[in-house]
C-alpha cells in the first residue's frame, strides 16, 4: 500500500510537472501561432498586393494598345484612299464612339506634309472647305509663323470643340514633336511623345502623344528610305494621361494605395532627362491613401513596361500592413494562453484519480481515430462514390470521389435529399421515404447497379451507375449507395462508333475513287497476275476486268521491243542478268510512285504513251504481297506539247518560222558559213502601205494578204532557204549560202517579180509592192543582231527611196527612226509641259452668214516651232498617248466655249475631233458627261466628229458608243465624208447629226461639172435623210456662192476664216457678236440683215 502511495504520491508529483510542462509548452505554441498567423497575413497581404500592381499594369497596357488601335483604324482609311475628305474622317471619329469609349482622348488628329511651296495653296483650300461648316475655316493659317522647307499643320481635328486652337498647328515647329513624329515615319511604328503639357485649355494639361504615320497607299515601306518617301501625314491622338489611368485602374477599389506613374525616357536615350511624372493617385484619384515620406520598402512595388518607344515606371505604396496587431493573431494569442492556462488547471486538479481514467480514454480514442483515418482513406481514395442515407433519402456523409463526380462541396450535400444529386426523380418530394425514391429510379436494394442520370453543379446531367444496399446502424436503418460516373465509358462508345462509321466511309470512298479515277488501277499478285483493275483500266487496255482478273500478267499490254531494250539498259547498269518485267518490279522497289512512260498496246492492236507507277504492296508482317500499277494516258498531252513546241517556233497566221526560230537558224547557218567559208545574204521584206488594206478593208482581208504572200516566198525560194515572219506585214529571207553580194540581189529582183501580178483576196485584187533590204554576211555584221539591224535599215532606206525596190545595206545608212524616237520621247512631256494648244476654225451658216461654230485643231508647240498634226497625231495614235491627249483637247475646248458663250452672249457650237483609240475606250461617254459637267457647257453645244472609215470598218462597235454619246445630248458628226471605203447604210443605223464633206470634193466647184453635180447630190441627200451637210475646204468666192445657191447648211475654209489662235478667235467672235447685235437692233428680222458668207469675209476683220 505504501508502496502504492508513494507511486501515487511520485504519479501525482510527475503530473504536476507535466502541468507546468504543459502550461510553459502551451504559452510557448500560442505565441509561435501568434507569429505564423501574422506571416500569413503578411503573405497573403504581399501576394495580393504583388497581384494588384500586375493588374494595373496589364491592363494600363492592354488600355494603351486599344488607344493605338483606335488610331490604327484611322490610318486604315488612308491606305485605301488617295484622299480621304473631312466628312469621312469625322463619321469614322462618330461611328468608333471615341468620345464615351475612350475618355483620355482629348483629340484625333491628321497633319499632312506640306512643302513650302504648297502652304498658299493648302491654307486657301482649307479656309474654303465647308463640308462639314458651310462657314467654311476663314481663319485657318499655319501656325507659328515662319517659313519653313516643310510644315506638318493640323488637318482634320476629331472632336473640333473644344481643340479648335490646335487647328493648323505645325506638328514640326519643334524639336521635341519632330523627333517623335520622324521616329514613328521612319519605324512605320506607333510612337509616343515624351510627357507634354497640352495646347488644349484645359486644367490639367499633363499628357502625351501617340503618332500613327501615313503613307500613300500601294507605295512600298520595307525601308526607312521607302518609307521617308511615301510618308504624307501624321495621324496624332492627344491623351490626358490621368484619364488613361483613371481607365486602367478600372471600377476597384484602389484606396488602400497609392500609386504613380513616371516617364523615364525613350529607347533611343533612356533616362534622358529623369523621371517625368505622368500620373499619381492621390492627385488625380481623390480620396485614396497617399503614403508618407518614410515608408517600408516590403510596402513598395515597381513594374515597367514600353509604349512607343518609351519606358514608363509604375510605382505602388500599400497602407502598412501591421499584421502583428491584426485582430486573427491577437485572438489565436489570447486563445492558446486561456488553454494552456485551462489545461494546465485541469491537469492539475484531476489527480491521481482520473490518470487511470484518462489513459483509458486516450487509448479508446486513439483506436478510433486511427480506424476512422483508415476507413476514411479507403473511402476517399475508391475511383467510385459511396454515400450513406437515411430512411428519408437525406444524404449522411459523402467521400471525396462523390464531390469531384457532382463538383460539390462536402457541406453542400450532407443533410440534403438524395433528389438534389439525382434528377430523374425530380417529381418526388424531398420528404418521400427512400424506398419510395429508389422504387421511382427503377433501383433495387439488391447491390445491383443500375443505370441513371445524375446532375453537377454547374447544372449538366451526366449518366451515372448506381448500386444501393441497406445496412443497420445503432438499431437504425441506413442505405449505401456506390455511384460510378459513365461520363468517359459512353465517350468511349461513341469514340468506337464513329471510328466504325469513318473507317466504313473511308471504304467506300476509296471503292469511289477507285472506281472513278480517271487513271486506270492494277494490283498484282507477287507473281505479276492481275488481282483487280478499275473502269479506267478497261478502258486503257480495251478489255473487260473478267478477261483479265486472275488471268494474265501485264505482260501482254507492254510494247516487247521496248521492254526488252529497257531490261537490257537495266542490266548494264546493275551488271546482272535482268528479266524482261523485271523492269517494272525494280521499279516499284527503286523509285516507288515515280512516273515513267511506256508504250502501250490496246486489245485491238493501237498503240498509246501512258505515264506508270509501280509501288510495293506489303502485309502486317512487312512482306512483299504485291503491287499496285497506275497507268495515265498521255498521248494526247504529248501531242498537244509537240503542236505547243511548233506553235513557239512558227507564226500562227502564214505557218512560216517566227523570230525565235529564225534567231536559232540564222545562228546555225553563221556557223556553218563560218567553218565552210561562203557568204549569206539576209533580206528584210516589209509591205508599202499595208497600213491602208487593214483600215479600209479589214484585218480579214490584210491577214489574207499576208498568207498570200507567205505563200508566193515559199513557193519561189529554194528548199534550203528561209522564209519567216517577223510580225505584221515584215518577212525574212534567208540565203544560207551564195557566192557574192549579186547572188542576193538577184533573188532579191525575183522576190520583187513575184508582186507584179495582183492579189486577188476575195472580190477585192489587189496590187501591193516590197520594199526589201538587204545585207551580207559577214560583210554586213558579224552577229545576228547587227546583221538583222543592218538588213532592216536598207529596208527603211527602200521605203525612202521610192518604195518597191532593193536596198543593200552600206555603212553610210543611219536609222531612220532615230529623230522619230526623240520626237517621240518629247511628246510623252508635252502635256507636263504645257506644250499643247488649241487653235480654232470657224463656221458659217451658209443661210445667214452668221458664226454657227467653230473646230478644235490640236498643235503642238515645241522647240520654237509647231509641229505639224501629221507628224505627232500618228504616233500619238500608235504609243497610246492619244487618250490623255484627246481628253485634253475635249476639256479645253468645252472651257474655251463656255467661256466665249458667257462672254459674247453668242451660241457658240464647238467641234472636237474624237480618233478610232478614243472611240475604243469604253468610259468615253462617261468622260464626256464628265467635262460636260465640270465646264458647264451645255450637251447641244458640243459636238464630236468621228472619221468615216472608223465608223464603216467598227459599225457595230461605233454604233453602240455613239448610241450612248448621244444620250449624254451632244452632236455627232461624219468627218472626211465620202472618202475611202464608204458605205451609206450606216446612215440610217447611227445617231448622225451633220455630214462634213471631204475638201476633196470641192477642189475642182464650181470648174468640174461632175464635182459640181456629186457635190449637189450629197447636198440635197443630207437633206432628204434630214442630216446636216458642211463643206470643208472652202478655198474662193465661187465654192461660197456654189455652196449657199444649193443650200448647204454650213461652210468652213480659209476663205471664211483660218484656223487660229485662242485669243484671235475670241476677238473675232466679240466683233461677230457686236456686228450681229447692232442689225438685229436696226431691223426686225435679223437673219434677213445678215449678208451671205460669199459677201463677208471674217478673216479679214480679224
Amino acid at each position: 500500500m505504501l508502496i502504492d502511495i508513494r507511486k501515487t504520491e511520485e504519479e501525482s508529483r510527475w503530473l504536476h510537472r507535466c502541468a507546468w510542462a504543459v502550461l510553459a509548452a502551451g504559452l510557448l505554441l500560442s505565441g509561435l501561432s501568434w507569429w505564423r498567423a501574422s506571416a500569413s497575413l503578411q503573405r497573403n497581404a504581399d501576394a495580393a498586393f504583388a497581384q494588384q500592381t500586375a493588374d494595373v499594369t496589364a491592363h494600363l497596357n492592354q488600355v494603351a494598345d486599344h488607344y493605338v488601335d483606335v488610331l490604327r483604324s484611322f490610318q486604315g482609311m488612308f491606305l485605301v484612299s488617295d484622299k480621304v475628305a473631312r466628312q469621312p474622317f469625322h463619321q469614322h471619329f462618330q461611328n468608333l464612339n471615341v468620345t464615351a469609349e475612350y475618355p483620355a482622348f482629348l483629340a484625333i488628329q491628321y497633319a499632312e506634309l506640306v512643302t513650302h511651296a504648297r502652304k498658299s495653296t493648302f491654307e486657301a483650300g482649307v479656309r474654303q472647305d465647308r463640308s462639314m461648316d458651310a462657314r467654311g475655316y476663314p481663319d485657318y493659317r499655319i501656325t507659328p509663323e515662319g517659313d519653313r522647307a516643310e510644315y506638318l499643320p493640323v488637318l482634320f481635328n476629331e472632336p473640333m470643340t473644344p481643340n479648335t486652337v490646335v487647328l493648323g498647328y505645325d506638328m514640326v515647329a519643334d524639336a521635341a514633336r519632330r523627333e517623335v513624329m520622324e521616329r514613328a515615319r521612319d519605324t512605320g511604328l506607333a510612337q509616343v511623345s515624351a510627357p507634354l503639357q497640352l495646347i488644349q485649355n484645359e486644367q490639367d494639361k499633363q499628357g502625351i502623344v501617340i503618332r500613327v504615320p501615313v503613307y500613300k497607299p500601294g507605295a512600298a515601306i520595307d525601308t526607312t528610305e521607302n518609307r521617308r518617301a511615301a510618308f504624307v501625314g501624321l495621324i496624332s491622338g492627344v491623351v490626358r494621361t490621368s484619364n488613361l489611368m483613371k481607365q486602367a485602374a478600372g471600377i476597384k477599389d484602389w484606396a488602400h494605395l497609392h500609386w504613380t506613374v513616371a516617364d523615364v525616357g525613350s529607347e533611343l536615350a533612356p533616362e534622358e532627362a529623369g523621371a517625368q511624372w505622368l500620373f499619381d493617385s492621390a492627385q488625380h484619384m481623390g480620396g485614396g491613401y497617399r503614403s508618407s515620406a518614410h515608408h517600408d520598402l516590403a510596402d513598395v512595388r515597381q513594374t515597367k513596361f514600353d509604349l512607343g518607344g518609351r519606358h514608363w515606371q509604375l510605382s505602388f505604396i500599400r497602407e502598412p500592413v501591421q499584421a502583428m496587431t491584426q485582430a486573427y493573431p491577437l485572438a489565436l494569442l489570447l486563445s492558446g494562453m486561456l488553454a494552456s492556462i485551462g489545461l494546465w488547471w485541469a491537469i492539475r486538479s484531476a489527480g491521481d484519480r482520473q490518470r487511470q481514467a484518462a489513459a483509458m480514454a486516450m487509448d479508446l480514442s486513439q483506436k478510433a481515430r486511427d480506424s476512422e483515418r483508415r476507413l476514411r482513406s479507403l473511402l476517399d481514395n475508391t475511383v467510385d462514390g459511396i454515400l450513406t442515407l437515411s430512411t428519408a433519402g437525406d444524404i449522411l456523409s459523402v467521400n471525396h470521389a462523390v464531390c469531384l463526380m457532382f463538383g460539390r462541396q462536402e457541406g453542400d450535400m450532407v443533410r440534403q435529399h438524395i433528389s438534389t444529386l439525382l434528377p430523374a426523380a425530380a417529381t418526388q418530394a424531398p420528404d418521400k421515404r427512400m424506398d419510395t425514391f429508389l422504387q421511382a429510379q427503377q433501383v433495387g436494394i439488391d447491390g445491383v447497379g443500375r443505370r441513371t442520370e445524375g446532375l453537377r453543379a454547374n447544372g449538366h446531367n451526366f449518366p451515372v451507375d448506381m448500386a444501393v444496399s441497406s445496412m443497420e446502424l445503432n438499431g437504425q436503418k441506413q442505405y449505401i449507395a456506390v455511384l460510378r460516373d459513365l461520363t468517359a465509358q459512353e465517350a468511349a462508345e461513341r469514340a468506337i462508333f464513329e471510328a466504325q462509321r469513318q473507317l466504313n466511309e473511308v471504304d467506300e470512298m476509296r471503292r469511289v475513287i477507285v472506281h472513278n479515277a480517271p487513271y486506270a488501277i492494277f494490283v498484282l499478285n507477287a507473281q505479276g497476275i492481275i488481282q483487280t483493275v478499275n473502269p479506267a483500266g478497261e478502258r486503257l487496255v480495251g478489255t473487260k476486268a473478267h478477261e483479265l482478273v486472275g488471268r494474265c500478267t501485264t505482260r501482254r499490254f507492254f510494247d516487247p521491243d521496248q521492254v526488252a531494250e529497257r531490261a537490257r539498259m537495266l542490266a548494264l547498269r546493275l551488271n546482272e542478268p535482268v528479266r524482261e518485267l523485271d523492269v517494272l518490279t525494280h521499279l516499284a522497289h527503286e523509285s516507288p510512285g515515280l512516273p515513267s512512260e511506256w508504250t502501250m498496246r490496246r486489245d485491238d492492236g493501237s498503240f498509246l504513251i501512258a505515264e506508270i507507277t509501280v509501288t510495293e504492296l506489303r502485309n502486317e508482317y512487312g512482306q512483299l504481297s504485291g503491287y499496285l500499277a497506275m497507268a495515265y494516258d498521255v498521248t494526247s498531252r504529248r501531242d498537244a506539247e509537240h503542236q505547243l513546241q511548233h506553235m513557239a517556233q512558227h507564226d500562227a497566221l502564214t505557218s512560216l518560222p517566227n523570230r525565235n526560230m529564225l534567231q536559232e537558224q540564222l545562228k546555225t547557218c553563221m556557223g556553218i558559213a563560218d567553218r565552210q567559208g561562203h557568204h549569206m545574204a539576209m533580206m528584210f521584206l516589209d509591205v508599202d502601205r499595208f497600213k491602208k488594206i487593214n483600215d479600209g478593208l479589214g484585218h480579214h482581208v490584210g491577214d489574207s494578204v499576208l498568207i498570200e504572200i507567205a505563200r508566193r516566198l515559199r513557193s519561189a525560194m529554194r528548199t534550203s532557204d528561209i522564209v519567216a515572219r517577223l510580225g505584221g506585214d515584215e518577212f525574212v529571207i534567208l540565203l544560207p549560202q551564195i557566192s557574192a553580194v549579186e547572188d542576193g540581189e538577184r533573188v532579191a529582183q525575183k522576190v520583187l517579180d513575184l508582186f507584179v501580178d495582183p492579189l486577188r483576196i476575195g472580190s477585192h485584187e489587189l496590187r501591193v509592192t516590197p520594199s526589201i533590204g538587204l545585207a551580207i554576211y559577214p560583210e554586213h555584221g558579224a552577229d545576228t543582231i547587227t546583221l538583222m539591224r543592218h538588213a532592216d535599215l536598207a529596208m527603211y532606206q527602200a521605203k525612202s527611196d521610192g518604195r518597191n525596190r532593193v536596198q543593200v545595206y552600206s555603212d553610210k545608212m543611219q536609222s531612220p527612226s532615230a529623230d522619230t524616237l526623240v520626237l517621240e520621247n518629247d511628246l510623252y512631256k508635252a502635256l507636263e509641259r504645257d506644250e499643247l494648244r488649241l487653235h480654232f476654225q470657224p463656221q458659217f451658216d451658209c443661210a445667214t452668214g452668221r458664226i454657227s461654230g467653230a473646230e478644235a485643231l490640236l498643235r503642238w508647240e515645241h522647240g520654237g516651232k509647231l509641229i505639224p498634226p501629221s507628224d505627232f497625231i500618228p504616233m500619238a495614235e500608235e504609243t497610246g498617248l492619244i487618250v490623255a491627249m484627246g481628253e485634253w483637247v475635249l476639256r479645253r475646248a468645252c472651257v474655251m466655249a463656255q467661256q466665249w458663250r458667257q462672254r459674247s452672249g453668242w451660241p457658240l457650237r464647238v467641234a472636237v475631233n474624237l480618233s478610232a483609240v478614243q472611240l475604243d475606250q469604253a468610259d468615253i461617254p462617261a468622260l464626256v458627261a464628265q467635262v460636260l459637267k465640270e465646264t458647264g457647257l451645255p450637251p447641244t453645244a458640243l459636238e464630236l466628229e468621228i472619221t468615216e472609215s472608223v465608223v464603216v470598218r467598227e459599225s457595230l462597235r461605233a454604233a453602240d458608243i455613239l448610241t450612248q454619246l448621244r444620250a449624254v445630248g451632244v452632236g455627232i458628226a461624219i468627218d472626211d465624208f465620202g472618202v475611202g471605203y464608204s458605205s451609206f447604210a450606216y446612215l440610217r443605223e447611227l445617231p448622225v447629226d451633220r455630214l462634213k464633206l471631204d475638201r476633196s470634193f470641192l477642189s475642182s466647184v464650181p470648174e468640174s461639172p461632175g464635182d459640181s453635180r456629186l457635190v449637189a447630190a450629197l447636198i440635197a441627200m443630207g437633206h432628204r435623210l434630214e442630216v446636216g451637210i458642211v463643206a470643208e475646204g472652202v478655198e474662193t468666192h465661187e465654192q461660197a456662192a456654189f455652196l449657199v445657191a444649193h443650200g448647204c447648211d454650213e461652210a468652213q475654209g480659209y476663205y471664211l476664216g483660218r484656223p487660229m489662235k485662242e485669243e484671235s478667235f475670241e476677238a473675232l467672235l466679240m466683233a461677230h457678236s457686236r456686228e450681229q447685235a447692232a442689225k438685229a437692233s436696226h431691223s426686225p428680222n435679223a437673219a434677213t440683215a445678215a449678208r451671205p458668207p460669199e459677201v463677208q469675209n471674217p478673216t479679214v476683220t480679224v
